[in-house]
């Protein structure tokens, strides 16, 4: 029998627990500010197609990613999509929700995971996002992206 690694189902919740192991580590070591720098430096490389393809103002780029995103969490959330904006609401946050289930404590400011990440990746394009509510307990949130308005 042949097997494949992209044969086997993509852990992406895993991903939550190792990244939450460098926040933490960069928070400790070189403080909050560094912690960002990192989140922004992460943002631009990994995201970069992305933001490329948000420079058009489509949202429905953002749309597929976060559905996309969410199904492979397998994480019950609220996305509304329309051609100028984007709503998404969670009772709880999958990568809080993972790292508490594996008996780890989120980095200090995990709030960043969300503000800076997606701040970072509609820069330079006609999107802007907004963190309307977040819960630190549970990351239960309200995002909100919206296609910048032409005067």
């Amino acid at each position: 029998m042949k097997r494949k690694a992209s044969d086997n189902k993509y852990l992406h919740k895993d991903f939550h627990v190792s990244m939450n192991i460098l926040l933490k580590y960069i928070y400790k070591n070189f403080g909050e500010e560094q912690m960002v720098q990192y989140l922004k430096q992460y943002t631009k490389a990994y995201l970069k197609p992305i933001n490329h393809k948000l420079k058009s103002g489509n949202l429905g780029v953002l749309c597929k990613y976060f559905k996309d995103i969410y199904e492979k969490e397998e994480w019950s959330v609220r996305i509304n999509c329309t051609e100028n904006y984007i709503e998404i609401e969670q009772d709880a946050c999958p990568g809080i929700s993972h790292i508490r289930a594996k008996g780890a404590e989120p980095c200090p400011h995990y709030i960043e995971t969300y503000n800076t990440v997606y701040k970072t990746l509609c820069e330079n394009t006609p999107v802007v996002y907004e963190l309307k509510y977040f819960d630190e307990e549970t990351g239960a949130c309200r995002q909100f992206f919206k296609r910048k308005l032409k005067f």
